[in-house]
């Protein structure tokens, strides 16, 4: 699925070329589908077409497998389809996790969480949700593990609480030795009839609308405080300090759907935006800004890589607004650089 947003570095070099503003394209893959549970070397090959009919080769990877030294959880996310819809206070957002033996994934659900936008809305444990369900493919397809048999779980998710449009859902999962992973995402249409304008009181996602021009903006003061940054889905840890280079803006550097949560800060209100050469566009899809606590969360999906440029506004209770830049550079998951 092409995202908006994906890649606006490609998109400033590429000007004037259509659907330049998603040009970023992602894959995941399941690699213990491959051949030999994904056990061995193998090569990717990427091919692009357009409507007219013109093929081309993107370019070739050659990748090593080892799944059968794995420690970490594994599985997918079944629904929502990728760049499938959802609608309704209970939409089931079903999918499967397994671990490796000798570890288990409690039955309860309870180590399995549910992030939309980058932020935790629940997890399998808590009723109606479920996990330690029967599904004769996957339990076919990795026997003798210690939940082969109970491998599925669904999650029910309030869709109306969430603006119309692109969101992306993901799955953490934690076994019982403490190994944790991401086991898929799904970018997914939220479509309803009179949904709610705002997911809750003060929080802004990808979509909102636009107030001012990029002029106004770059009016106002800069703000140089420091502000603390967390990483991953750890919620209880540690955060890390950031602060302003000389030219006031907060450099962060990620990994691939490496999850990132920014605490910019008490203040009476926040608002965000992506800027795209001298444009302001809505905060990157994905992503999440609770106004009314300072806290910006994004896990980027497949596709997003490069240079992203942020500014949040924040305004203080004397009325007066500040921005503050941030420059998030994501760098591919297996590049050591």
């Amino acid at each position: 699925m092409f995202v908006a947003g994906a890649r606006p570095d490609v998109e400033n070099i590429y000007t004037g070329y259509p659907f330049n503003y998603r040009a970023g394209w992602g894959y995941m893959l399941l690699t213990n589908m491959l051949p030999n549970q994904g056990n061995g070397t193998f090569k990717l090959y990427a091919y692009a077409s357009d409507k007219e009919g013109n093929r081309l080769l993107l370019g070739v990877k050659t990748i090593t497998c080892m799944n059968a030294s794995a420690i970490k959880p594994f599985g997918a996310i079944d629904t929502p389809a990728q760049g499938g819809d959802a609608s309704g206070s209970a939409f089931v957002n079903f999918g499967w996790a397994l671990t490796p033996l000798n570890k288990s994934i409690p039955k309860d659900g309870s180590t399995i969480t549910v992030w939309v936008d980058g932020v935790q809305v629940g997890d399998l444990k808590a009723a109606p949700n479920v996990y330690d369900q029967y599904r004769v493919d996957v339990a076919t397809a990795f026997p003798g593990l210690n939940n082969s048999d109970g491998p599925v779980g669904a999650f029910y998710l309030d869709t109306t609480k969430y603006l119309n449009g692109v969101h992306i859902i993901h799955w953490i999962v934690e076994d019982d030795a403490g190994a944790n992973d991401g086991i898929g995402s799904r970018y997914f249409n939220i479509v309803n009839t009179g949904t709610a304008e705002e997911n809750g009181a003060g929080i802004q996602a990808a979509g909102g609308r636009i107030p001012l021009s990029f002029e106004s903006m770059m009016r106002l003061p800069l703000s140089f405080e420091p502000r603390r940054m967390k990483r991953g889905f750890d919620l209880a840890k540690e955060p890390e300090i950031l602060r302003s280079d000389h030219d006031g803006v907060l450099q962060i550097v990620a990994r691939e759907v490496e999850r990132i949560e920014i605490d910019l800060g008490k203040a009476k209100n926040y608002s965000g935006y992506l800027v795209v050469g001298s444009e302001l566009r809505p905060l990157p899809i994905g992503s999440t800004l609770d106004a009314s606590k300072g806290l910006f969360s994004w896990m980027p999906g497949p596709g997003f890589i490069g240079k992203y440029d942020l500014v949040f506004l924040r305004t203080d209770d004397f009325g007066i607004t500040e921005r503050i830049p941030v420059k998030i550079t994501i760098k591919p998951k297996f590049d050591q650089r």
